[in-house]
C-alpha cells in the first residue's frame, strides 16, 4: 500500500475531513481514539493479511508510525 492510499485509508478510517501527513502528530488528531485503534489493527488485517498489538498501535505517535506498523505486519 503506498502512502498516499493509506492517508487516504487512515482519513476514511477516522471519518475526518482533516489533512493528513506522514509526519503529523496523532495525538493532533480528534478524531484519533480508541475506537480508531480498533479500526486500525482490522484494517492492518483485511488490507494486508498482517496483524499488529494494540500495544504497538497504542505507542504510535505519528500517523508514520502506523504506517509503519502496516507495513511490517505483512
Amino acid at each position: 500500500m503506498t502512502e498516499q492510499v493509506f492517508l487516504q485509508e487512515l482519513a476514511d478510517l477516522m471519518d475526518t475531513e482533516e489533512e493528513l501527513s506522514m509526519d503529523r502528530a496523532l495525538s493532533d488528531i480528534e478524531e484519533w481514539d480508541s475506537l480508531s485503534h480498533i479500526a486500525f489493527m482490522a484494517l492492518v488485517t483485511t488490507k494486508v493479511g498482517g496483524k499488529v498489538a494494540p500495544a504497538d498501535v497504542k505507542a504510535a505517535q505519528t500517523v508514520r508510525d502506523l504506517y509503519e506498523l502496516l507495513t511490517r505486519s505483512v
